[in-house]
């Protein structure tokens, strides 16, 4: 049975990053433009699809965690979104906000939120879980690295496809 209160962190949780989300779509592209050189043209557009599928995408391990009496997947999905926005709220948007001197957007929500309510939800997984440490610690890194290639490929392949439209 999981504990109501990891069910509240789980909600608080995707509350937070869908609040990143949001703020990244608004914000990011136009900060990026100005403070960052890529080789290609941020589109904002494919970040507010990004960002809304992230959002969308992390409402099914929370509401799993809530509904399913055997939630152990969910859980290890959940762990694996909380590391990556763990790690999202530091590397890019914290370092690069000190490195360029501006407020990355994203920052904000990221340390706000993502961080401590990810660092929670991984800790009540490690304490409460029937399997061991490490087993929870692979599944999460396991979950983590899919969330991170899946959207930095959606990302890439999206822009990708816009510049080849465009020759």
């Amino acid at each position: 049975m999981i504990a109501s209160s990891y069910k509240l962190t789980a909600i608080l949780f995707g509350i937070g990053v869908t609040l990143h989300n949001l703020e990244e779509g608004m914000f990011l592209v136009g900060w990026i433009r100005s403070h960052l050189k890529f080789w290609f043209e941020p589109n904002p557009k494919i970040y507010w699809v990004l960002t809304s599928l992230v959002s969308v995408v992390i409402w099914i391990p929370v509401v799993g965690v809530c509904v399913s009496k055997e939630a152990s997947h969910f859980q290890s999905a959940l762990s694996g979104f909380a590391l990556v926005m763990a790690i999202n709220a530091v590397l890019p948007h914290f370092i690069i906000s000190l490195v360029k001197h501006s407020y990355s957007p994203g920052v904000g929500t990221g340390m706000l939120f993502n961080l401590p309510l990810g660092v929670l939800l991984i800790h009540a997984q490690l304490r409460d879980s029937a399997i061991s440490p490490a087993e929870v610690w692979r599944a999460a890194v396991l979950y983590a690295l899919l969330l991170a290639v899946g959207a930095l490929l959606c990302l890439y392949g999206a822009h990708a496809i816009l510049a080849a439209r465009k020759v």
